[in-house]
């Protein structure tokens, strides 16, 4: 598992995808590119959430309240990909730090923010190819389950799971099913 640390440059780099994707209180999910995404001096990400009425900000603000996690994407341009799950800490709309990234923006782009979003990172994945390939090779879920492998519990429960699944295959369940 990587760190942000490791990673930092390619989130700090300008021509990196970021997407942020967040569930809302109903639990729909929506993703969306923020490029204004960056690590901060406490080495948690902010960005600067453009619109008020967006569903990016509503959903974020669900996950500040209800304590949900949101996700965040970054490709570079060289095809390196993380998924980053955090919480997200804080939702400035006052004060020096949306401030000063106010003043930036509107220098640098001549446009008004909505709010400064902070996600206390918890855990960085590294979505490479040969990374998921090693992954799948130690945990071949699905083959440990019908093949049988060293992981598997005892016989007798691989027995009676058999059983229960001729049992269902021959339709002695019914409406049951």
């Amino acid at each position: 598992m990587a760190s942000i640390k490791e990673i930092e440059p390619l989130i700090q780099d300008k021509s990196s995808l970021k997407i942020i994707a967040a569930a809302s209180a109903e639990g729909v999910v929506h993703a969306a590119p923020k490029g204004t995404l960056h690590v901060d001096e406490d080495g948690n990400l902010q960005y600067v959430e453009l619109f008020e009425a967006s569903k990016s900000y509503r959903n974020i603000t669900a996950s500040l309240w209800f304590n949900k996690k949101v996700a965040v994407l970054i490709i570079g341009e060289d095809q390196r990909a993380f998924e980053i799950t955090g919480d997200v800490k804080s939702i400035l709309i006052s004060g020096r730090k949306f401030e000063k990234l106010y003043r930036k923006l509107q220098e640098e782009k001549g446009f008004d923010i909505a709010a400064v979003v902070t996600i206390v990172p918890e855990s960085v994945e590294n979505l490479q190819p040969d990374n998921k390939f090693r992954e799948q090779e130690q945990n071949h879920f699905f083959s440990s389950i019908w093949i049988g492998s060293p992981r598997r519990r005892s016989d007798r429960k691989e027995r009676k799971l058999m059983n229960e699944l001729r049992f269902i295959n021959q339709g002695y369940l019914g409406d049951f099913c």
